[in-house]
């Protein structure tokens, strides 16, 4: 989180929104990157969580576009982790800070299962794969009817990039990757709401293999094979492998992806061949994450090597995997 943020987030904040949702929540968060994000419990014991987003990150109007897209998205079968109204029946609620700014306060449905543990043969396979297509594809075929709301920025919106392209050294390469993907058609078939950020930490799965969604806190307006490079995208980023290696594992991910995603929702063909473009695309997003996150502060030699291997990708028109 940033210093900023840091410095007017206080214990009376959290204890008045935890009331406002009928929690009571443990002071120290699991999750403190772009939201607070803190475990809580109903009167009766049921767990949930709870979020508290900086206005200088997400406004209330962005904020609430975002949970009725999952309550909707919810209500109609996809495997998620639902928006909860407050005891006033809000499904944000505001705290004013010391300098003024403020903090929303939202709560979500708990997440059964762990994080995917990719060293588990029983966990990371095949079925895996299959069940995340699926869970992706219905995503996409409950966004095709979503009536269209301004409260979710486009693609190119997105403060990051638009950031990017201030950078000295890599603004042209942004710019030049962002007129490529501009050129593609926006239509309901391909372009809608979606996820953005399906990776691995961003879901949970059960004994059964069932997967759960959550942190949909980056919908946007993007083309939907953009999800689909995310999921190849992070899953080359954690592994270790050699580039060969990687890139033939997402060859055969992707297969795997595409007949369960299939099962929801028909993607025409060439928007796979687009793949390297949203691949791309990611490592300019990441790169001003990284060195935005870390501004002010000492960057460890791990987040060092990994701004390096983003610069050098971008500065070299090259993708974290291949898939010709």
């Amino acid at each position: 989180m940033e210093q900023t943020v840091e410095r007017v987030f206080t214990k009376e904040i959290l204890q008045n929104a935890a009331a406002q949702f009928g929690l009571s929540v443990d002071e120290k968060p699991v999750g403190e990157f772009e939201n607070y994000l803190f475990k809580g419990k109903t009167e009766d014991g049921v767990q949930r969580i709870l979020r508290l987003t900086h206005s200088s990150h997400r406004s209330k109007n962005a904020i609430e576009g975002e949970l009725k897209f999952l309550k909707y998205a919810r209500e109609n079968g996809a495997n998620a982790a639902g928006s909860l109204f407050s005891l006033n029946g809000n499904l944000v609620e505001e705290h004013v800070a010391s300098d003024g700014t403020s903090f929303f306060a939202s709560m979500f449905e708990w997440a059964d299962g762990q994080l995917v543990d990719r060293s588990n043969p029983n966990v990371w396979n095949d079925h895996l794969m299959f069940t995340w297509g699926k869970t992706i594809g219905k995503l996409h075929a409950l966004t095709v009817d979503y009536p269209n709301t301004d409260s979710r920025e486009q693609w190119d919106e997105d403060a990051y990039l638009v950031e990017m392209l201030n950078h000295e050294e890599i603004g042209p390469y942004t710019k030049k990757l962002l007129e490529e993907i501009g050129e593609y058609e926006r239509n309901s078939k391909s372009y809608g709401l979606i996820h953005s950020d399906l990776h691995l930490h961003n879901f949970f799965v059960n004994d059964e293999g069932e997967i759960t969604a959550f942190d949909f806190d980056d919908l946007q307006y993007n083309y939907f094979i953009s999800d689909i490079a995310i999921v190849l995208y992070y899953t080359a980023w954690g592994s270790k492998e050699s580039f060969e290696e990687k890139s033939a594992f997402a060859k055969k991910q992707l297969s795997i992806f595409r007949k369960g995603y299939e099962t929801e929702y028909i993607l025409d063909e060439e928007w796979y061949s687009r793949i390297p473009a949203f691949l791309k695309c990611r490592d300019h997003t990441l790169y001003y994450v990284l060195t935005m996150k870390f501004e002010g502060k000492e960057k460890t030699p791990r987040v060092i090597e990994l701004c390096e291997q983003l610069k050098e990708r971008i500065m070299n028109d090259k993708t974290i995997i291949d898939l010709s």
